[in-house]
């Protein structure tokens, strides 16, 4: 898996232990029901064209590792105001996703795998990425 800076077609690989954690609890019809004054039954509905949540959360502690030096990276993407391609890398699932960082669910959440101060660059980070897919790519 990886996210790709749209503007300049940067990347930073993701390791495969994320789990798409809403992946199934998008509904991709919005729907109202109302009754008017005789009781009848009035529905509206349409099919949505974007917003599906796609948040990336840590399989178990043990997975969903980045480096700090990456971690720097996607925070400073965070606060771009860009589009992104998420990009699925797997050999039965090679989805693309349109996204943005959804700030309103808290975009990036990170912890350093030791629990202690990190020294290096290359020391990991237990993250949570939450985006908001705008139309599909794939």
């Amino acid at each position: 898996m990886r996210l790709v800076r749209k503007s300049t077609s940067e990347a930073v690989s993701l390791e495969d232990g994320f789990l798409w954690s809403d992946e199934f609890e998008w509904k991709p019809i919005e729907q109202k029901l109302e009754r008017a004054i005789d009781g009848t039954l009035i529905v509206q509905e349409g099919v949505k064209k974007s917003g599906r949540s796609i948040a990336l959360v840590p399989a178990d502690k043990e997975m969903g590792w980045i480096k700090r030096r990456d971690l720097r990276s996607l925070l400073a993407w965070s606060a771009l105001q860009e589009q992104f391609t998420l990009e699925f890398e797997y050999p039965h699932d090679n989805r693309h996703f349109n996204v943005i960082f959804n700030h309103e669910a808290g975009a990036l959440e990170a912890k350093p795998v030791k629990d202690l101060p990190t020294i290096s660059e290359d020391d990991y980070y237990n993250v949570t990425m939450r985006f908001t897919e705008l139309d599909h790519a794939n």
